[in-house]
């Protein structure tokens, strides 16, 4: 059986998986008496929305929307995707201190796989969804496009500090930081490496969970 169905066993395991990140948190809280790490609740969250997007999508029959709107909601979707694999980049809070360091590599290891696996699914169902609207399509070579794509725009957020709204509220700003980034990648290699090697590596563990 597939990971990425959200049925049965494998939803229960998601949710066991999810209340134990949240038991890891709530148990740092009452040790340490600092709200030091509630941050990763914000982005647990935000990690559930491109997996939600998916699941409307597919609820209210996205293969059969017209190209306007399907193309607008695979945008919003992919504007999203970065941040379920977001919360990798909060082990750099590590050295920060007020517990035990094992416990927190734990506690953000655990959200982070959540935000993982809420990725990898919402790119599966997207992935279906595509071939079963673009048939004609090669979208079996989807998926490594969308996990670079998504390194960048882990690297837009942990380094260059924008958010997936950002795209709304501050276009333009956002669009000159990036877009220099396109003009004069020989400048930003730091930041193509890090957005190729994650990218990569995400693909790799998608591969490896897949079956």
């Amino acid at each position: 059986m597939s990971l990425y169905a959200i049925t049965g066993p494998k939803r229960n395991a998601l949710l066991m998986s999810v209340a134990f990140s949240l038991l890891l948190l709530l148990s740092r809280f009452i040790h340490t008496g600092s709200l030091q790490y509630a941050f990763l609740l914000w982005n647990l969250f935000l990690a559930w929305v491109p997996c939600h997007i998916t699941l409307l999508m597919q609820s209210y029959g996205a293969v059969r929307w017209s190209l306007l709107v399907w193309w607008g909601a695979f945008g919003a979707w992919l504007v999203f995707l970065p941040n379920a694999p977001y919360i990798l980049t909060d082990l750099y809070h590590l050295p920060e201190g007020g517990a035990p360091r094992w416990f927190d590599l734990i506690l953000i290891l655990s959200f982070a796989w959540n935000g993982l696996i809420l990725g990898f699914i919402s790119i599966r169902q997207m992935q279906v969804m595509c071939v079963e609207r673009f048939p004609q399509w090669p979208v079996r070579l989807f998926v490594l496009p969308v996990m670079l794509l998504c390194g960048w725009g882990v690297y837009i957020g942990r380094y260059l500090r924008w958010n997936s709204w950002d795209l709304l509220v501050a276009p333009v700003p956002l669009l000159r930081e990036t877009g220099a980034m396109l003009l004069h990648p020989l400048q930003y290699a730091h930041a193509w490496g890090f957005s190729i090697c994650l990218g990569l590596f995400m693909h790799i563990i998608y591969n490896l969970k897949k079956g």
